[in-house]
């Protein structure tokens, strides 16, 4: 008879990662810590060089921090200095460091280890520290990882492999116009940073018209890999229904010694060469990324039952989990939740709001998932089963800033570290900020405490930027409900795009 084992539920956001867990005994439990993995702290009285008294760490499983890093933070968000937690007393909150470290009273530190923050939350509901493995759990999550990836542009190094003649097709894309009546078109840039030419072509009804020459191929794609390129996407005219020379390119890209392919014939077969490519690429572009983070959790949890979200609202095992499947992983699972949740209340239909750290994901459920096979997420084409949700580049990390004309929010973020100016970091004016200045934060409901002064000044120095280039002067307050004014209208546009539109 098998033994009961914990289960976890894990969605990981661009700033925060939310962990619920159930026992063996069947009890819940949760927990909420910062996607980067850090865990913040400010140094209490009492504390001495050698040990830092904090009471929110009062509580926490025994030796618990014993091995991680402890970095001390200067007003300025700075690290001035680092040492290793050679001891906690969990009824106290104390941290023995080692070596001793400039502690200050009232100032911050950092705790931190080499483990992805959802392995992290797992540790600590079990109340395991880092000397203990882990035993096999049933693992659910969710993840915005490439979501993210995409929106700031920070996969991998990609490059297109393509039929002669054909190397521009991302360029030329569909000739879509983004914006109709704009005068100024300013298209996305490709996520391939370049592109390879195959000679190679078979017709529309099969004969091969031209074969490619395996030497000549294994030349191009050597070189690619000396010029840093991390994966390819392989695309060929008339791949979908006669992939045989994708597949010898695949073969031979494999044995040159890139781990990271992915091939148009297998990843969306479709008649139409545009959209298969940049889907292709799309996957291409993601996967390094998202490798990495998945055999990261494997490692740190051998022999436990892993399943990933994808886009389309199903759980794949950790091994088929692709990038093009991966770009509403976190949202897709709010909008199966938030149905259910919907339906047990006793309403048919509903409207799915989620604001993240990064961006922010609307949708709408009429008694049935609505599916979306073609879409277009961060200015990229996707062609692969998804479910219906709008994201917009807004959320609680967007950055606020002064572009000499207007006020603008994101769509760049803060993202987890340095995170918001308010957690005291060093780090930029966000909408987050914006609510904690206005008081609209729960602060003692937050997972660690935040730095009001750092928000001032960040707005304070935003507001003589205004006055400087405009010659109105804003109270900081007013500032503040302006910008919040400004994202508001960004994610009303798409609550208004999935309902009323």
């Amino acid at each position: 008879m098998s033994v009961p084992s914990w289960e976890f539920w894990i969605d990981v956001g661009g700033t925060f990662t939310d962990c619920l867990a159930t026992r063996p005994d069947g009890t819940l439990h949760r927990h909420k810590l910062l996607s980067s993995g850090i865990t913040k702290g400010t140094i209490g009285a009492g504390s001495t060089e050698q040990t830092i008294v904090d009471p929110a760490r009062i509580g926490d499983p025994e030796n618990f921090w014993n091995g991680f890093h402890c970095t001390l933070l200067d007003d300025a968000g700075v690290s001035s200095g680092e040492s290793a937690v050679s001891g906690f007393e969990a009824s106290t909150g104390e941290l023995k460091l080692s070596p001793p470290g400039d502690v200050r009273v009232d100032a911050r530190y950092e705790l931190r280890c080499e483990l992805e923050a959802p392995v992290l939350a797992i540790r600590y509901l079990m109340g395991l520290p880092l000397s203990q493995p882990v035993p096999p759990i049933k693992l659910r999550l969710g993840t915005t990882r490439g979501t993210n990836a995409l929106l700031t542009r920070t996969g991998a190094r990609t490059a297109l492999v393509t039929t002669q003649g054909f190397g521009d097709l991302l360029e030329i894309g569909t000739q879509e116009r983004p914006d109709l009546f704009a005068l100024t078109i300013r298209k996305p840039a490709p996520l391939a940073e370049c592109s390879i030419e195959i000679a190679e072509r078979v017709a529309s009804d099969g004969p091969v018209l031209e074969a490619p020459d395996r030497a000549t191929i294994r030349r191009q794609l050597a070189e690619l890999l000396q010029r840093g390129i991390e994966s390819i996407a392989i695309c060929f005219l008339h791949a979908d229904l006669f992939p045989a020379h994708e597949i010898i390119v695949e073969e031979i890209a494999r044995e040159v010694g890139f781990r990271e392919v992915s091939r148009s014939s297998q990843i969306a077969p479709l008649a139409k060469i545009v959209p298969r490519a940049e889907t292709t690429v799309v996957d291409a572009y993601l996967n390094p990324v998202l490798r990495h983070y998945v055999t990261d959790l494997q490692t740190s949890l051998p022999g436990s039952h892993v399943r990933l979200m994808t886009s389309a609202g199903g759980l794949v095992r950790a091994e088929a989990f692709r990038g093009h499947e991966s770009v509403l992983s976190g949202p897709a699972g709010g909008v199966v939740g938030y149905s259910q949740v919907a339906r047990q209340a006793g309403f048919v239909r509903a409207i799915g709001f989620d604001m993240g750290g990064t961006s922010t994901d609307v949708s709408r459920f009429d008694g049935k998932f609505e599916y979306e096979f073609e879409s277009r997420k961060a200015g990229v084409r996707l062609v692969t089963p998804s479910l219906a949700i709008n994201t917009v580049a807004a959320g609680g990390g967007s950055i606020c800033r002064f572009d000499g004309t207007k006020l603008v929010v994101g769509p760049e973020s803060a993202g987890a570290n340095p995170g918001p100016a308010c957690y005291g970091r060093g780090g930029p004016l966000t909408v987050t900020d914006l609510n904690f200045y206005l008081g609209r934060i729960v602060v003692e409901r937050f997972p660690f405490q935040l730095d009001f002064a750092a928000t001032e000044k960040q707005l304070t120095r935003l507001a003589t930027e205004v006055r400087s280039a405009t010659g109105e002067s804003l109270t900081l307050t007013e500032l503040a409900e302006g910008l919040i004014a400004i994202a508001n209208a960004n994610m009303t546009r798409a609550i208004r795009s999935v309902s009323i539109a």
